[in-house]
C-alpha cells in the first residue's frame, strides 16, 4: 500500500474499515422475518414483493462478499500493492449508503429512499469488487485471444473491424455513439433510481442483483480470455477513433513488472464478453414492461450496441454479453418464481 501522511494513512484506514463493517454487518445480520415485521400485515401481492427484493438483496451481497474474495486471493497471489488514495470518502460514503438503506427498509414512507440508496450502493460495491478482479486477473498471463477473437467475427461473417470502419466513416453518427457509449453505466445508475422512485422495487433489486452477477461472470470468463479488441487490426483512420486509454492499465496488469492497484481509477480491460453489451440488455430489461419506455429502450439499446462495436469490441464481444445477460436474467425470473410458490 502507498501510503501518505499518518493523518492522511488513519482516514484511509478509518474509511475501508467502516466500508469492509458495514459490508458484513449486512451479509452476516441475523435475517429479518421480512413479511412478519410489517404491521398490519401486507397483502399477498406486497407480501410477495417484500419477500422477492429482500431475496435479491441478500443474494446481490453475496455474490459481492465472492467477488471481493477473488480480489482478495488474487492480490494476495500476486502481491500487487493497493494505493487506497482518494477510497476513504467513497468508502464512508458507501458504508452511508448500506445502513441508511437498511435502517429505512420497512419504514414506512421510506421504502423509496431505501430501494434507491441499496441498490446504488450495490452496484457501485459491485462494480469496485469486479474492477478489481478485470485488472488483478491479468497477472494471470493467459494468452491474448485477439486473434481468435477476430477470426470468429469472420467466421460469424460479422466482422467487426468493418462495421467500425463503416461507422467511422459517418463522422457525425460516430460522434453521437461516443456519448451513448461512455455513459451506459449512468443511464443503468440513473434507471435503479427511477425505479426505486416510481416503487417498482422487484425490476430495481433484478437489476442490482443481475448487474453483479453478470460483471462477476464476465470477469470470471475473461480472465482466460484476455484481448484489447479491435485496435490490433484497426486502419489508423480508425484507430484516430478508437478509445485507447484503458491500453494503459492493461499493459501495466499485463505485462508491467510491478503494478498498483488504485481503487479510485478501475478501468474496463474487458474485450469478451462485453459488459457494455450486457448492461444495454439490463437496461432494457428494466423497462420491458412499460410500453413506452419499453421502445425508447430498445432504440437506444440497437445505438448502444453499435457504439459498443465502434468502442473497439468485437462482435463476438456482444453476443457473448447477450448470453451473459439471459443466464442471469432466467436466474432471477426462477428466484421469483420460488419465492412465489413458497408463499402459496
Amino acid at each position: 500500500m502507498e501510503l501518505g501522511s499518518s493523518s492522511d494513512d488513519r482516514v484511509r484506514r478509518g474509511g475501508v474499515a467502516l466500508f469492509t463493517s458495514a459490508l458484513l454487518r449486512e451479509r452476516f445480520r441475523t435475517p429479518d422475518p421480512v413479511i412478519e415485521n410489517y404491521d398490519p400485515p401486507l397483502p399477498l401481492s406486497e407480501a410477495f414483493t417484500a419477500a422477492t427484493v429482500e431475496r435479491f438483496r441478500s443474494l446481490s451481497m453475496l455474490l459481492i462478499l465472492a467477488a471481493a474474495s477473488v480480489a482478495l486471493l488474487l492480490d494476495l497471489a500476486f502481491r500487487v500493492r493497493v494505493d487506497f488514495s482518494g477510497f476513504a470518502m467513497v468508502g464512508l460514503a458507501l458504508a452511508g449508503l448500506l445502513a441508511f438503506s437498511r435502517r429505512w427498509w420497512i419504514q414506512a414512507g421510506m421504502q423509496r429512499a431505501a430501494d434507491a440508496l441499496g441498490t446504488v450502493a450495490v452496484m457501485t460495491i459491485g462494480g469496485l469488487c469486479c474492477g478489481a478482479i478485470a485488472m488483478l486477473e491479468l497477472r494471470l498471463g493467459f494468452p491474448m485471444a485477439d486473434d481468435l477473437l477476430y477470426r470468429t467475427d469472420r467466421v460469424l461473417g460479422l466482422d467487426g473491424n468493418r462495421i467500425a470502419e463503416a461507422l467511422a466513416q459517418q463522422d457525425l453518427l460516430f460522434l453521437m455513439l461516443a456519448p451513448v457509449y461512455n455513459r451506459t453505466l449512468e443511464l443503468f445508475l440513473g434507471s435503479l433510481v427511477v425505479l426505486s422512485m416510481l416503487n417498482d422495487r422487484i425490476e430495481a433489486w433484478r437489476a442490482a442483483f443481475s448487474f453483479v452477477g453478470t460483471l462477476l461472470t464476465t470477469c470470471l470468463i475473461a480472465a482466460f480470455i484476455p484481448a484489447t479488441g479491435l485496435v490490433n487490426w484497426a486502419s489508423p483512420n480508425l484507430l484516430e477513433h478508437l478509445p485507447r486509454s484503458f491500453l494503459t492499465h492493461f499493459n501495466e496488469f499485463y505485462f508491467g513488472a510491478d503494478p498498483v492497484l488504485r481503487l479510485q481509477v478501475i478501468d474496463g480491460v474487458i474485450t469478451f464478453p462485453s459488459f457494455h453489451a450486457v448492461v444495454g440488455f439490463l437496461v432494457f430489461a428494466m423497462w420491458r414492461t412499460r410500453p413506452v419506455a419499453r421502445v425508447a429502450a430498445g432504440i437506444w439499446l440497437v445505438v448502444e450496441l453499435l457504439s459498443t462495436i465502434a468502442g473497439g469490441h468485437y462482435v463476438i464481444d456482444l453476443i457473448g454479453g447477450f448470453l451473459v445477460w439471459v443466464g442471469w436474467f432466467a436466474l432471477s425470473r426462477k428466484i421469483e418464481k420460488r419465492v412465489a410458490n413458497a408463499l402459496v
